[in-house]
C-alpha cells in the first residue's frame, strides 16, 4: 500500500472517518490478508430502493444497510456481485480459526499504519486515535454464517439466496441484579471490542461457500420520534469466498434465509426501550440470524445469565 507522510495520514483519516464501519480483512490460524483480498467490495455511493423507515437512500461506504434493502445488499453488502469475480477465494480447512476486522474509514483514506503493526496484533487499528483503537460505535451482537455454494456453481456467481447458517455470535454479558446489567462484547461501551475470533466447525463438509460477517445494530419495537415509526435494525454485513477442504460429507442443517429471517419483526431484531438502554434483557430476548450450528447441534442462540464476579 502507498505509505504517506504522516500529516498527510492525520489529515486524511480525519476527512473521511466514518461513523460506522465495515468488516474487510481476514486471518486465518493467525495469518493477516490483505483488506479485501478475499472480501467482496461494496459500491459508494450506491442508492437503494425508498423503503419507510431507513434514514436516507443513497448510502457511503460504511453505513448501514436494512432489511428492506435490496437482497444483494442485506446478504453481503451493497453492489457486491460487482465485485465477486475478481474477488479471490481464500482455502483453509474445517477446523480452522478465522478471524475478522473492521474499518470506520472509507478507502481512500486507507494506509498502512491502520493495518499493520497494530497493538496486540490486531488485524486494524485507528491510527488518528491515541489509543489506536478502531471502535465498533453501535451496541449489537456480531455474528458469522455460512452459505454453501449449490452444486455446479462457482462462489464467484452465487449470490446468497441459499440458506445461510450461524456458526459464531459474540454477544452481550447479561449480569443480573445490576444497575446496568448489559454490556455488549463488540460496542464495549465504545471502548476497545473484544476480537471475533471464532472456528468453522471441524463437521463442515467440503465445498464452497460464502462466509458472511455481521453486526446488528438492533432496532426498537416502540416508537421513536425521529421516524416517527418504530426504528428499523442496521446491517453490516461483508462476505468472505471460501474453499473448504473436509473429510465430512453430511448436508449442513437447514439455516435461515437472508433478508427474509433479518426483519423488523424477526427474532432479536429489536428490543424495548429499556434493554436497548442497558437496563434490563428482554425475557424472550434470543439474538438475530437463527440458531447457533457448532458442529454437532443446532442450539437456540440466545444470552445466559452471569453472576456478578463472572465474565464471559
Amino acid at each position: 500500500m502507498l505509505r504517506l507522510p504522516y500529516i498527510t495520514v492525520l489529515m486524511a483519516l480525519i476527512l473521511v472517518s466514518e461513523a460506522h464501519f465495515t468488516f474487510v480483512r481476514i486471518s486465518v490460524n493467525g495469518e493477516w490478508h490483505e483488506p479485501l483480498r478475499f472480501i467482496r467490495n461494496k459500491t459508494a455511493p450506491f442508492t437503494e430502493p425508498w423503503t419507510p423507515n431507513t434514514n436516507r437512500n443513497e448510502r457511503i461506504y460504511n453505513e448501514p444497510t436494512y432489511a428492506t434493502d435490496l437482497a444483494e445488499s442485506t446478504r453481503c453488502g451493497r453492489d457486491n456481485m460487482a465485485y465477486a469475480a475478481a474477488t479471490e477465494v481464500l482455502s483453509l480447512r474445517a477446523g480452522d480459526t478465522i478471524e475478522f476486522a473492521h474499518t470506520r474509514f472509507d478507502p481512500v483514506a486507507w494506509v498502512d499504519a491502520m493495518w499493520y503493526d497494530c497493538p496486540n496484533e490486531r488485524g486494524s487499528c485507528a491510527p488518528n486515535r491515541a489509543d489506536q483503537i478502531m471502535d465498533i460505535n453501535h451496541p449489537g451482537p456480531v455474528m458469522a454464517h455460512l452459505s454453501r455454494v449449490p452444486d455446479g456453481m462457482d462462489v464467484r456467481e452465487y449470490d446468497g439466496d441459499g440458506d445461510w447458517l450461524k456458526i459464531y455470535t459474540l454477544g452481550l454479558e447479561w449480569m443480573v441484579n445490576q444497575t446496568d446489567p448489559i454490556r455488549w462484547r463488540a460496542y464495549n461501551n465504545g471502548g476497545l471490542p473484544e476480537r471475533f475470533i471464532f472456528k468453522i466447525p471441524a463437521q463442515t463438509p467440503a465445498g464452497q461457500y460464502l462466509l458472511r460477517m455481521d453486526e446488528v445494530n438492533t432496532g426498537l419495537e416502540e416508537h421513536n420520534a425521529v421516524f416517527n415509526s418504530t426504528s428499523p435494525a442496521q446491517l453490516y454485513p461483508s462476505c468472505a469466498q471460501i474453499q473448504v477442504e473436509s473429510d465430512f460429507t453430511d448436508p449442513l442443517p437447514q439455516g435461515i434465509k437472508i433478508p427474509e429471517a433479518l426483519q423488523h419483526t424477526s427474532p432479536g431484531m429489536s428490543s424495548t426501550l429499556s434493554m436497548y438502554r442497558f437496563q434490563s434483557l428482554d425475557a424472550d430476548y434470543v439474538y438475530p440470524g437463527g440458531p447457533l450450528w457448532d458442529g454437532v447441534n443446532v442450539v437456540q442462540d440466545k444470552p445466559v445469565a452471569l453472576n456478578a464476579s463472572e465474565t464471559l
